[in-house]
């Protein structure tokens, strides 16, 4: 399913009703949004990933990073 979008004055699109119904989205629902060459894939994050975030946000971490320290780790390692 394709359909054109146009990204409004606060630089934002509108997944259409169709599409959100389709991939479960309501308000809320968590999408995850990653470039690829030319294109914008956006992917729904299922219930289980919600639930992992629920789940392990009594964990303290095992170093003091900030979040940039950490993304910057993360492309050193993972990309």
């Amino acid at each position: 399913m394709n359909m054109i979008v146009t990204v409004s004055k606060g630089q934002q699109i509108t997944i259409p009703a169709d599409m959100r119904e389709l991939l479960g989205l309501d308000i809320g629902s968590k999408v995850d949004v990653e470039v690829e060459e030319d294109k914008i894939i956006i992917r729904a994050v299922g219930e289980d990933l919600e639930e992992v975030f629920r789940e392990t946000t009594h964990l303290k971490p095992k170093y003091k990073l900030t979040a940039k320290q950490l993304d910057d780790l993360n492309e050193r390692m993972f990309r």
